[in-house]
């Protein structure tokens, strides 16, 4: 995954414009977290949620569907999409580090996960933590920077702060926030 991690991360710089390296450095040797998520078949799935919608707050995130269960939404223009599973395949979440990293240019999505009132659900996601030297900020050589350096505890912190207030604390690093 961690290969994998970075030949992503070498097209994004690629597409961006920037040194490789700068983006690698920013992933390499930081934390990694795996997640199992099972979600059982559910007789009423109209009065439950598998996950909430969010946005990730780390870097990157790898999604492995395990099986063909379908659940899995992205929201856009104020809409629900569904992602359906195909088998093999990897779903490439942007996270909000990755937004700030790459000054906006490459933004996190929204999403949430439904449950089957048929059929179980499994999937295995990687996330790829980043930073900057320790801090959370857009990387040079991007343009006038949208967002405000952070030190990477005080994000994380501000980022859990957000999850329980339902807000989404990269929004209050944009520097242009209230013009």
């Amino acid at each position: 995954m961690s290969g994998l991690t970075r030949r992503l991360l070498g097209f994004m710089a690629s597409d961006l414009g920037v040194e490789r390296e700068a983006l690698d450095r920013a992933f390499r040797g930081k934390r990694q977290t795996v997640a199992m998520h099972h979600y059982p078949p559910c007789r009423h799935p109209d009065k439950v949620i598998g996950i909430t919608p969010h946005h990730d707050g780390l870097g990157l995130a790898l999604l492995l569907h395990v099986d063909d269960t379908p659940g899995l939404q992205v929201k856009r223009d104020g809409r629900w999409f569904p992602l359906d599973p195909l088998p093999g395949a990897l779903v490439v979440n942007v996270g909000d580090i990755l937004q700030v990293l790459t000054n906006g240019k490459y933004r996190s999505a929204e999403h949430r996960v439904l449950v089957d009132a048929e059929r179980g659900r499994a999937t295995v996601v990687m996330f790829q933590d980043a930073s900057v030297a320790g801090t959370v900020k857009p990387l040079p050589g991007l343009g006038e920077a949208r967002y405000r350096e952070i030190e990477y505890g005080e994000y994380v912190k501000g980022n859990f702060r957000g999850l329980a207030e339902g807000t989404r604390f990269v929004d209050s690093l944009e520097t242009n926030r209230f013009c």
